[in-house]
């Protein structure tokens, strides 16, 4: 097993965005935007906010793929455009499939376990009238039961794990290790394997996120840009593929 640096990995994710900074963000900001066309319309028309939050997922995980083929690109030949990108559909379709097994369904259960707690924290967002711009909101003070709380962060926990065992799968998928569920399997050995690693570099994203949401959000940007680099490259490195030769 190679010997893998965190910190050096994320410096070579850095470099790597320089060179590819219009790919990457651009197609994260297009796969935001996307999601949140549901979530717009659904504060402009009044409608109820469940079913806004699973358009938004299904928006999201439909343009996951490019990305995060993009990413892995980037992170095994230095460079790579839109093109590649969107280029191989059968790849993207598996990935795609990967993404809807392991992230939609859990996503769905928990969006539906969660949204009546949103819908009395936003009533405007939960099918309240919309009479009188958001007066209707004046006054709404939302008490959260304990019960309430800890069912919050057991979904949050309950997410965050899901996450750090299947981050690998896509890439055991791009790079012919793996079929999709045989990805599964081989996200959670990896991750079993290389435990300590992974969480930190799970909890150093999550540092660097709060950090550049702190810069106007713009960072928060750049640092989402940079994780689909840097973990196509902590793939590489665990499992002693060669990447794209570190400057």
């Amino acid at each position: 097993m190679h010997e893998v640096s965190i910190s050096q990995l994320w410096n070579r994710a850095w470099d790597l965005f320089k060179v590819n900074w219009l790919l990457l963000l651009g197609l994260l900001v297009v796969a935001i935007i996307v999601s949140l066309i549901p979530l717009i319309g659904a504060l402009i028309v009044g409608s109820l906010l469940w079913p806004a939050v699973i358009g938004a997922l299904i928006a999201g995980i439909l343009l996951m793929p490019a990305l995060v083929r993009a990413g892995y690109l980037v992170a095994r030949q230095g460079q790579s455009s839109f093109r590649e990108a969107f280029g191989d559909i059968s790849l993207l379709l598996k990935v795609l499939v990967y993404y809807l097994i392991m992230e939609l369904i859990p996503g769905i259960l928990i969006g539906f376990m969660y949204m009546p707690v949103l819908g009395s924290a936003i009533p405007g967002l939960s099918g309240a009238s919309m009479e009188g711009g958001y007066g209707g909101m004046r006054g709404s003070i939302t008490v959260f039961s304990g019960t309430e709380v800890i069912l919050l962060w057991l979904g949050i926990i309950l997410l965050f794990i899901l996450s750090l065992f299947s981050w690998a799968g896509p890439y055991a998928i791009l790079s012919g290790r793996a079929e999709i569920f045989s990805a599964i399997g081989q996200s959670f050995s990896l991750t079993a394997q290389n435990f300590g690693k992974v969480f930190l570099a799970f909890l150093l994203c999550i540092g660097l996120a709060i950090l550049g949401l702190l810069l106007c959000g713009v960072g928060l940007l750049v640092v989402g840009s940079m994780w689909y680099v840097f973990l196509p490259l902590l793939y590489l490195a665990l499992t002693g593929e060669e990447g794209v030769p570190h400057s």
